[in-house]
């Protein structure tokens, strides 16, 4: 997941020991980012929750094909947030 994460854009580091990977929001409001990931229905936590603003978090314990269904969403989700693809 951290790779397929990067090669969209996404700024994230491995983890070491963990259940879930923090990402960097490519939107500064990580609310506003969370929001719209779910509302393509990927749910992830906002870093703000973690008083870490700016991130998202993501949960590994979902099921891998869980996980490679998100990649689509991601890519879009990024887009979106550098003003690549409209509202």
């Amino acid at each position: 997941m951290v790779d397929a994460l990067r090669d969209l854009g996404y700024r994230v580091s491995r983890p070491e020991g963990t259940f879930y990977l923090f990402v960097h929001s490519p939107d500064p409001d990580d609310e506003t980012f969370v929001r719209a990931l779910a509302d393509r229905g990927v749910l992830v936590m906002p870093g703000t929750l973690f008083e870490t603003p700016g991130f998202f978090r993501i949960s590994l314990t979902a099921s891998e094909d869980m996980l490679e269904r998100s990649l689509p969403v991601f890519s879009a989700a990024i887009e979106q947030a550098r003003g690549e693809l409209p509202l």
